[in-house]
């Protein structure tokens, strides 16, 4: 008896430590390149989903920036970070939400593109780390009507192994896997049906970025390739 209420302990203690602490609405947020403004941004939110402080972990890493003389600058409820700063820990308090601000800085009249990952991890739950993806499309040959899609792809399966399907895919026009270092790996033309194959590359994360008919990247999905 004991034993048996040592394991339904160790089983609730696991599943409740597995429930997400936070949440980001939504996991890909984009926006189209303003010419007329240096410093061009876009957000999205956080939520604490508990009654307690959550101590979370933010990481930067640029997967592309076009042209690359250009940098970004993180904002969190802690203060608007200088360029070279890529990681900070701050405290989200119970039952709030708060932006995540990323900025994008270029001379006015500039065209510029970039994708920017950001991993938070909660302090007390290391081990799963969530990620938001803050899109920066050029704004070349936009026009009034330039709309992008809903960003809710599914991908599958993730983990990859060797390769990957994509559902709810029907304005994906083209497919691109960047590495965390931001080295395309890997750029395919969708298909229905389709699977896309890894299995070429190394064990490691990785970003896929799909683009709309337009040419704009309106979604970006972590994965990890076993």
């Amino acid at each position: 008896m004991k034993n048996l209420l040592l394991l339904a302990l160790s089983f609730f203690a696991t599943t409740a430590f597995a429930q997400a602490t936070f949440e980001m609405n939504p996991d890909t947020a984009s926006v189209y390149v303003d010419l007329d403004l240096f410093d061009v941004e876009v957000h999205n939110d956080m939520t604490n989903l508990t009654s307690t402080n959550r101590f979370i972990k933010w990481e930067r890493t640029v997967i592309s920036i076009e042209p690359d003389t250009l940098y970004t600058r993180i904002c969190d409820p802690d203060a608007c970070f200088a360029e070279w700063i890529d990681t900070h820990t701050f405290i989200l308090t119970p039952d709030t939400t708060i932006p995540m601000i990323v900025h994008l800085y270029k001379k006015i009249g500039q065209d510029a593109s970039a994708i920017v990952q950001l991993k938070f991890t909660d302090q007390a739950d290391p081990a799963n780390p969530q990620f938001s993806y803050y899109i920066f499309n050029s704004a070349a040959s936009l026009s009034t009507d330039d709309k992008l899609p809903a960003a809710n792809v599914k991908l599958y399966p993730n983990p990859v192994v060797e390769s990957f399907s994509l559902d709810n895919a029907e304005e994906v026009a083209r497919i691109r896997v960047f590495s965390t270092d931001g080295r395309q790996v890997a750029d395919f033309e969708p298909s229905s049906g389709q699977t896309y194959s890894l299995a070429t590359q190394p064990t490691g994360a990785y970003v896929v970025a799909l683009e709309s008919k337009s040419g704009k990247i309106f979604q970006a999905i972590a994965i990890r390739k076993d």
